[in-house]
């Protein structure tokens, strides 16, 4: 069989155009070079260099086996770098959950970047409800899922990703749109329209615990449509609604939307990512140190290994 170093061998010496100077550079023995050349040959039944002529000159038969042997070298060295990349993280898959819009904030301009930085990493998109996304990590379909707020799941490790502004959307002709500011306290007696579908629960917990007070419960419609239907009905007046930044890429003729402030700056909501404590996946890992980069949190510690006592030998 001929290996790998051979075929270097043969393709140091065509290229320096002398077995002494192949040997140069390759560091080794003139001998050594040229022995394991003719052992190719031998192999091969053909002389691949012309040697009555000074240097090293390629046979016909020679040039042929050369770029079989160029061509082998490459895509062995692409493979390696691929491998090494693989197991670094920068290759490989990526499948993401979110029920989030994706026309906009910090999940679409987070995973731009990453494909950017890694474009060997080919990124999987699935966007369902926190259910369906649960269901689908828990499985092994989906290496994380990016949901509103933070939970704890039996078998899922998680961890705070970033937050986004809460907004309110109105009709443009509402009174509060000429407003620059909008306090929780200014929405009273508004009608809300929200999803049925996520993250519309949390949003209608929010709205209570925000405007609920003895005497007075917000008036909030849920219908089960999609949150761009929702702004669209927001348009023909009647309601308003509350969406997190993302939504700001849904452009809805009619529509406006303004901050809400508190006490103390914009109001905020979080999100998070959510992944099975035994996800190998390289990719995951270096997808959650990129996240944790670029909006300066603490790295994901890694997997530990199980505990052992001292002198018991691992079942």
């Amino acid at each position: 069989m001929i290996e790998l170093r051979q075929l270097r061998y043969l393709i140091a010496a065509a290229e320096a155009g002398s077995f002494s100077r192949a040997a140069r550079v390759l560091n080794i023995k003139q001998a050594t070079l040229s022995r394991q050349i003719l052992e190719v040959e031998k192999r091969l039944g053909m002389t691949l260099f012309d040697r009555k002529t000074r240097g090293a000159t390629l046979t016909p038969n020679g040039e042929n086996y050369l770029r079989t042997a160029q061509r082998i070298v490459r895509e062995f060295s692409e493979l390696n770098a691929w491998v090494r990349a693989a197991i670094d993280g920068r290759a490989g898959k990526l499948t993401i959950g979110f029920y989030t819009s994706f026309s906009a904030g910090n999940l679409r301009a987070t995973l731009r970047e990453f494909s950017e930085r890694y474009s060997g990493v080919k990124l999987h998109g699935f966007e369902r409800d926190r259910d369906m996304l649960l269901t689908g990590v828990e499985n092994g379909l989906l290496d994380i899922a990016v949901m509103i707020g933070e939970a704890q799941y039996s078998g899922l490790q998680s961890r705070s990703l970033w937050s986004e502004r809460i907004l309110v959307a109105m009709p443009e002709d509402h009174p509060l749109a000429t407003r620059e500011r909008i306090h929780w306290p200014d929405l009273v007696g508004e009608r809300f329209l929200l999803t049925e579908r996520d993250p519309g629960p949390e949003t209608r917990n929010m709205l209570l615990g925000k405007l609920g007070m003895p005497g007075y419960s917000p008036e909030i419609d849920m219908d089960d449509i999609r949150r761009d239907t929702v702004l669209s009905v927001i348009a023909f007046g009647g309601h308003i609604s509350i969406v997190a930044e993302s939504a700001l890429g849904i452009h809805i003729p009619g529509v406006v939307f303004r901050e809400i402030h508190e006490a103390n700056g914009h109001t905020r909501i979080g999100f998070s990512g959510y992944w099975r404590e035994d996800n190998e996946n390289p990719v995951l890992r270096c997808f959650l140190e990129f996240v944790a980069d670029r909006y300066s949190m603490p790295s994901v510690p890694g997997p530990q290994p199980p505990f052992q006592q001292p002198g018991k030998e691992p079942s």
